[in-house]
C-alpha cells in the first residue's frame, strides 16, 4: 500500500496544500527555509504522531485545527465500502490542543458512502448491525454460526448498494482499520521512518534499531531454555526476599502463609545495542559516536544498501533530509542506487539541493518549494505548473559530458545501471559484441536528467534511443504501449528513437535454466516456477526461491542470470515478432544501426 497523494492544512508554513501527488521517489527542491522539510515532518506527524505546538501554522483561526490527509492505493482489492470517490483509501489525522494545552489527535477516514445511515461505516459495525442492514436489503443470511464471517456479510452489502447514490462522508478510523487488518492478510498501514539532516543516522534511534529487532528476537527464541532458566532464578530470588517480608507481616496478619511473586519478562523489548568499529590499523575498538558526521553518513549508505537486500513484508516509507550532506559525489551515487532499488517496494520523500538525487527523480515527482512571506508553496507537474526549467537552473543539473566525446556516435538512455548491463550482455550474445562507440546512460526517459541530456543530443545532433522496460501496471504489450504513449511522443518530438520491451520488465527475460545453474543443487525449482511475459517476477522469485531456501538470490536485477545465459537461451527468451525476429533482436539492431 503506497501513498497516492497528500493534503495538508495549517501545518507549519502550509496554510492549504491539496492532493500533492506522490511517486516512488519524490524530491523537494528549493532554497533554504522554503519549507521543503514540512512535508516530511507532516508525514512523521501522520504516521508516528510526532507533533508539537510548534507545528501549528501561525495564522490558524480559533475554529480550525491541523489536518493531514494521506490517500493510499494498493495492488490488492479492498472493499469499496472503505474507499473514497476515486477508489483510494483516504485517512485523515486532525491535531488540536485543548484549553489546558493537552494535545488531541483524531483519526478518521473518508469514503464514498450511501445516504442511508444503516449502510454507512459498515466496516466499524458489529455483527448485529450488519444483520440489520442485510435484512433491510432483503438479503438472506445466517445471523451467526460456523463459517459465517462479517467479511462475507460486508461483501453482500457492498454488492447490494453499489448502484445507490454516494457522497463523501467522514467516520472514525480505528475500528475500521482493525477490521481490515483482520480480514485481509495483505493489509497493513505502512511504516514511516524519518532521517533528518541533524540525525546522521543515530544508532540509538527507534527507526534504526527496529530494522534489527527481528535478529535479536530470533536469538532469544533460539535460547528459550536459557531465558526460562533466568526467569526461574529471578522468581526464586524474589520468593526468598518476599518470604522474609511475609514473615514480618505474619505478626499482624497471622493467616498469611506466603507472598507469591510472578514476573513478566518482555524479552522482545529488552535488547538495545550500540556500535563500535575495529580498524585494521588500530588496536582498539572505537565507538561510532566518536566518529565524525561524514563517517556516519557513510554508514547511512551501507544501511540503505542493507535494506535494499533485506527481504521484508512491511511496505516502508522513508523521509530523508538532504541525503547528499557530507557525502562525496561518488558516494551519493552509491546511496542513490540503493534508494532506487528500494523504491520498487518502498517510497522515498527527499529534500535535496543535489543535482544527483533530483536528476534521478521522475519529472512528475519533482516539487519546487518556494516561500512567499510566511507561507510555503509547492509546485509540480501535478499542480499544472512547468517547474522543470526552474529546477534545472537552480540545481545546476548538467548533462553527461561523455555525449560531447566524438568517440560515441549514439546514446542509449535506459532506466538504470542494471538495464545498461542487461543490454550489453544481450548485444554480446545476440550480435557477437557490444560496440565501443555506443554510450549507455542510466537515466530513464521520465527522469529529470534525461531532458537535460536529450536537449544536448538535439543541439549537437547526436542520435539517441530511449529504451523503456518496466511497466508494472501493464498486463500485456498493448496496455504497456498505451501507458507509455505520452513519453513516446516526447522522445520523438525531441528527435529520438523510442523502443519498448514486449515483456513486463527485464527480469521476465530470465531463462529458467540459467537460474537453475546459479542455484546449483541446493535448490530445485518447482514446476509452478513459470516465467511468463507479464508475471510479477519479484513475487515469483520470492515465493519459490527466497522464502523456501537460504540462497542469496536478488529479487531484481540479478545480473548473474544474464551473464550466465547462452546465445541460444537469449534467443529463446525473446518475444517472436511477425517478421520472424525477436523483440531483443529488433532493439539490438536498432542500437547498432
Amino acid at each position: 500500500m503506497r501513498i497516492f497523494d497528500i493534503s495538508i492544512t495549517n501545518f507549519r508554513g502550509i496554510r492549504q496544500l491539496d492532493n500533492l501527488k506522490a511517486g516512488s521517489i519524490n524530491s523537494f527542491v528549493g532554497k533554504n527555509d522554503a519549507g521543503k522539510s514540512s512535508i516530511l515532518r507532516a508525514l512523521d506527524a501522520f504516521f508516528n504522531n510526532s507533533f508539537s505546538s510548534n507545528d501549528v501554522h501561525k495564522g490558524i483561526q480559533d475554529n480550525e485545527s491541523v489536518v493531514i490527509q494521506v490517500r493510499f492505493e494498493t495492488e490488492h482489492t479492498l472493499s469499496p465500502l472503505v474507499l473514497d470517490i476515486d477508489g483510494k483509501l483516504c485517512l485523515r489525522k486532525q491535531f488540536s490542543f485543548t484549553n489546558t494545552g493537552r494535545l488531541s489527535t483524531r483519526q478518521t477516514y473518508v469514503c464514498a458512502s450511501a445516504d442511508e445511515r444503516l449502510y454507512q461505516d459498515c466496516w466499524s459495525k458489529k455483527e448485529d448491525k450488519l444483520n440489520e442492514a442485510l435484512t433491510a436489503l432483503n438479503i438472506e443470511h445466517s445471523r451467526s454460526g460456523r463459517g459465517v464471517t462479517n467479511k462475507s456479510k460486508l461483501d453482500f452489502i457492498a454488492g447490494a448498494i453499489q448502484d445507490l447514490p454516494k457522497e463523501s462522508k467522514e467516520f472514525p478510523a480505528k475500528v475500521m482499520l482493525e477490521n481490515l487488518e483482520a480480514a485481509y492478510d495483505f493489509f497493513e498501514v505502512p511504516e514511516f521512518s524519518l532521517f533528518d539532516a541533524e540525525q546522521d543516522l543515530n544508532i540509538g534511534s527507534t527507526d534504526f534499531q527496529k530494522q534489527f529487532k527481528p535478529i535479536a528476537n530470533q536469538a532469544l527464541e533460539n535460547n528459550e531454555g536459557l531465558t526460562q532458566q533466568i526467569e526461574t532464578n529471578v522468581v526464586n530470588e524474589l520468593e526468598t526476599e518476599f518470604g522474609q517480608i511475609a514473615t514480618l507481616m505474619q505478626r499482624n496478619v497471622p493467616e498469611l502463609e506466603r507472598i507469591v511473586p510472578s514476573i513478566n519478562c518482555n524479552w522482545k523489548n529488552l535488547v538495545k545495542f550500540d556500535l563500535a568499529l575495529k580498524f585494521s590499523n588500530n588496536a582498539f575498538e572505537i565507538p561510532i559516536s566518536h566518529k565524525g558526521t561524514g563517517f556516519k553518513r557513510l554508514l547511512m549508505v551501507a544501511y540503505f544498501e542493507y535494506l535494499a537486500q533485506k527481504q521484508t513484508k512491511q511496505y516502508q516509507i522513508f523521509g530523508i533530509e538532504e541525503p547528499e550532506t557530507y557525502l562525496h559525489p561518488g558516494l551519493q551515487y552509491d546511496l542513490l542506487d540503493s534508494i532506487i532499488e528500494l523504491s520498487h517496494d518502498s517510497q522515498f520523500f527527499l529534500t535535496t539541493h543535489s543535482p544527483i538525487f533530483a536528476g534521478a527523480t521522475n519529472t512528475s515527482n519533482i516539487v519546487l518549494v518556494k516561500k512567499q512571506g510566511a507561507l510555503s508553496t509547492y509546485a509540480s507537474d501535478s499542480t499544472g505548473e512547468n517547474v522543470l526549467d526552474i529546477v534545472i537552473e537552480e540545481l545546476g543539473i548538467r548533462p553527461d559530458y561523455n555525449l560531447l566525446n566524438d568517440n560515441y556516435r549514439k546514446a542509449i538512455f535506459v532506466e538504470g545501471s542494471g538495464d545498461a548491463k542487461f543490454w550489453k550482455h544481450a548485444m554480446t550474445a545476440i550480435n557477437g559484441d557490444c560496440p565501443a562507440d555506443i554510450l549507455f546512460i542510466p537515466c530513464g526517459g521520465s527522469q529529470l536528467s534525461f531532458f537535460v541530456n536529450a536537449e544536448l543530443c538535439r543541439k549537437i545532433n547526436r542520435r539517441f534511443i530511449v529504451i523503456v522496460d518496466s511497466d508494472r501496471g501493464a498486463i500485456d504489450y498493448e496496455a504497456k504501449l498505451a501507458n507509455q504513449s505520452q513519453l513516446r511522443t516526447k522522445v520523438e518530438n525531441m528527435g529520438g528513437d523510442f523502443q519498448l520491451l514486449r515483456k513486463r520488465e527485464i527480469e521476465n527475460y530470465y531463462h529458467v535454466d540459467a537460474i537453475s545453474r546459479i542455484l546449483g543443487t541446493q535448490h530445485t525449482l518447482p514446476p509452478e516456477f513459470i516465467i511468463s511475459d507479464y508475471v510479477d517476477m519479484e513475487q515469483l522469485v520470492k515465493t519459490h526461491i527466497i522464502d523456501v531456501s537460504s540462497v542469496n538470490f536478488k529479487k531484481k536485477n540479478h545480473i548473474k542470470v544474464f551473464e550466465n545465459m547462452t546465445p541460444d537461451e537469449w534467443n529463446q527468451v525473446g518475444v517472436q515478432l511477425p517478421n520472424g525476429r525477436t523483440d531483443l533482436e529488433e532493439i539490438t539492431s536498432a542500437i547498432v544501426a
